[in-house]
């Protein structure tokens, strides 16, 4: 695992997981929502509200640390990546998962990141400490829907062949 050693590397990450929570997560959601029609709701709204205070706290730290607030999909991000069109419910949750484990991996290298860095962007030691627990906190989450795609999905997995 590389470590962040680069302030502007740290904001980058920072700024493209606020897209993924505020935009990508939720529009995963609404549309397998729409697939469903009402069936798995329970399991979705715990994503759906989860990634809403996900953004939150992302949106706050951006904040404190004076980075822009994106307003369109950060470089390296899609636009949209969900199709569920069709798919059966179990195919839904397994590639939502993807993206679960996709946020708790990069929220584990913010974590990571070279402690300088991190007090490079928050040099008020109080907020070091709480931004670290925020960090903490959605590792937690990610690795919690991780686990309710797992339920959902049946363990599913896909293979590929040629």
């Amino acid at each position: 695992m590389a470590v962040i050693k680069e302030k502007s590397v740290l904001a980058a990450l920072l700024k493209r997981m606020y897209w993924i929570e505020a935009e990508m997560e939720q529009l995963g959601t609404w549309e397998a929502r729409i697939q469903f029609m009402g069936e798995n709701i329970e399991a979705l709204e715990k994503l759906s509200h989860d990634s809403d205070k996900h953004w939150n706290i992302l949106q706050k730290w951006l904040l404190i640390a004076d980075i822009p607030i994106p307003m369109t999909a950060p470089p390296g991000l899609p636009a949209k990546i969900f199709d569920f069109n069709g798919m059966p419910p179990e195919r839904i949750f397994h590639e939502i998962m993807k993206y679960e484990i996709l946020a708790r991996d990069a929220y584990v290298d913010i974590l990571n990141a070279d402690s300088a860095v991190i007090e490079d962007l928050f040099p008020d030691e109080i907020n070091r400490k709480e931004f670290i627990q925020d960090i903490k906190g959605l590792i937690k989450d990610e690795e919690e829907h991780r686990k309710i795609c797992v339920k959902q999905s049946g363990g599913l997995k896909i293979i590929k062949t040629r």
